[in-house]
C-alpha cells in the first residue's frame, strides 16, 4: 500500500496541513504513523468527517454574540479593578453566553479546574458561536493541563481546530489559542509566524491584551531554550534573550494599566518577574511579583500564581507567605495538583523526562547549570557553598538518569 504524507494529504483533501497533522496525532486517520518529525499516510485514507461541519447543520438554537470579540473575556476590560469578579459576573447578566465564559475563566484562574471542564464541556456540547467555542476549547485544554489527561488534551484542540470559524482573521484566531494551550506546556514548533512576529493588528483588538501575554510566554520559552542551547537567534547568546525580556514586558506592563486589564497585568507582572529572576535580578522581580499578589488576592486567584511556582523557585513562596499565609498554603496544594499533572502531560505529548522528584533547589541548580553557569557562579548567584552545589548536582543526575550536565535541561 503506498504512503503519502501530511503536507500532500492536506492537498489532496482541500484542508490545513495543521488539521491533518492533528487528525494523525488524536488517531482519525487509519493507517497513519510518525516517521521522525513527518506522518506518513496510506494513499487510500479516506478524510475525516469535519465536525466543524456537522456542527453548523446542527445549529438550531441563536446564541447572542460575546460582549467582546474575544475568546479571552477575563483579559478584557471587562475585569477592570481587583476584587470585582462576581460583580463583573452579575452585571454580564443580560448576556448570558458571555456570564458563563468569564466565570469558567475566573474560575480557572482560581485553579476550579473540576468546574472549569464541566462548563467547557457544555459550551462545547451547547453549539455556541466561534468565541465561546473556542474560548471552552482552550479552558478544556488548560484544564486538561491540570487534570494530566492526555485523551482530554487532544479533544480539546480538536474542538478548537473545528470551530466554526467564517473568515480568515478568525482561523487566525484559532492559532492564536493553541498558541495559548501550546506555550503552557512549552511547545513552541508549530507557532504561526505572525506569532512569532508579533504582529496582531489582523486579530481583534478585544484579542490583543490576551496575544501580548501568550506573546510574553512564547518569548520567555524561547529564551530559556536559548540560554540551555535548545535555540538558537544570530548575533545573540546565553542569557542574552532573557535579560532583554524585561524591557519588552515592562511597557506592556504599562499599557495594561492603563487598559485597565486587570488579569493581564497579573500575567504580565509575573512573567516579567521569571526573567528578572532567571537572570540574577531577584531585586526586580520581588517588585513585581509583590504587585502581581495584590492584584490577585482579593479574587484568589491563586491559580495564577500556581502556573509559574516551578519557574520562580523560593522567591514567589516567599513573597505570598509573607502577604497571606492562608492563600500561601492554598497555592501549594493548587501547585501539587498542577505539578503532577503538567509533568505527566508535558512527558506524554512532547516525549520528554521532565522529573518529578527535583527538590525546589535541586531543580533551580540544575536550571543555572543547563544556562551554563559554573558551580562557582551558581554559588555566588544563590549565596551557597559551592559544596551544596556540586552534591545537588550530583543528586539531580542521579535522580534523573542524566550523564552530564549538558542533559539536564531535559529534565527540568
Amino acid at each position: 500500500m503506498g504512503k503519502m504524507n501530511a503536507k500532500e494529504a492536506a492537498l489532496k483533501w482541500g484542508i490545513s496541513l495543521r488539521r491533518v497533522q492533528e487528525y494523525c496525532r488524536t488517531g482519525r486517520i487509519i493507517g497513519a504513523e510518525r516517521l521522525g518529525k513527518v506522518w506518513m499516510i496510506p494513499v487510500d485514507a479516506h478524510r475525516p468527517e469535519d465536525r466543524r461541519m456537522s456542527h453548523h447543520k446542527k445549529q438550531d438554537v441563536f446564541h447572542q454574540p460575546l460582549i467582546r470579540k474575544s475568546p479571552f473575556l477575563d483579559m478584557t476590560d471587562l475585569y477592570s479593578v481587583p476584587g470585582s469578579a462576581e460583580q463583573c459576573i452579575e452585571k454580564l447578566g443580560d448576556y448570558p453566553e458571555s456570564q458563563a465564559l468569564f466565570a469558567t475563566e475566573i474560575a480557572y484562574s482560581r485553579g476550579e479546574i473540576d468546574k472549569v471542564v464541566a462548563h467547557a464541556e457544555d459550551f462545547l456540547n451547547s453549539h455556541s458561536g466561534f468565541y465561546a467555542v473556542t474560548g471552552a476549547g482552550m479552558l478544556l485544554a488548560l484544564a486538561a493541563m491540570w487534570k494530566g489527561d492526555v485523551a482530554l488534551w487532544k479533544q480539546a484542540r480538536m474542538h478548537l481546530l473545528e470551530a466554526p470559524w467564517k473568515t480568515e482573521d478568525q482561523r487566525d484566531q484559532i492559532a492564536l489559542s493553541l498558541a495559548c494551550v501550546d506555550s503552557a506546556i512549552r511547545h513552541t514548533d508549530e507557532y504561526p509566524e505572525w506569532f512569532t512576529r508579533g504582529q496582531f493588528e489582523h486579530l481583534p483588538p478585544s484579542s490583543y491584551p490576551a496575544a501580548k501575554v501568550f506573546y510574553l510566554k512564547y518569548l520567555l520559552v524561547s529564551a530559556q531554550d536559548m540560554a540551555s542551547g535548545k535555540f538558537h537567534l544570530p548575533d545573540v547568546t546565553g542569557i542574552g534573550l532573557m535579560k532583554s525580556i524585561p524591557y519588552i514586558a515592562e511597557p506592556m506592563i504599562s499599557q495594561a494599566m492603563a487598559d485597565h486589564t486587570v488579569i493581564v497585568e497579573i500575567y504580565l507582572r509575573i512573567l516579567c518577574a521569571i526573567a528578572y529572576h532567571q537572570s540574577g535580578d531577584d531585586a526586580s522581580a520581588i517588585k513585581h511579583l509583590d504587585k502581581a499578589i495584590a492584584l490577585a488576592l482579593p479574587d484568589q486567584l491563586l491559580g495564577i500564581l500556581a502556573e509559574h511556582r516551578r519557574q520562580l523557585d523560593y522567591l514567589l513562596d516567599e513573597r505570598l507567605e509573607k502577604a497571606d499565609k492562608d492563600a500561601f498554603k492554598k497555592y501549594k496544594e493548587l501547585h501539587q495538583i498542577l505539578l503532577k499533572g503538567w509533568t505527566k502531560l508535558h512527558n506524554a505529548v512532547l516525549e520528554r523526562s521532565v522529573s518529578l522528584h527535583l527538590s525546589i533547589r535541586e531543580r533551580e541548580i540544575a536550571r543555572l547549570a543547563s544556562f551554563g553557569l559554573s558551580n562557582q557562579e551558581i554559588s555566588n548567584r544563590l549565596n551557597i557553598s559551592l559544596s551544596a552545589v556540586k552534591k545537588a548536582i550530583y543528586d539531580v543526575m542521579n535522580k534523573t538518569g542524566a550523564n552530564r550536565r549538558g542533559e539536564l535541561k531535559n529534565y527540568i
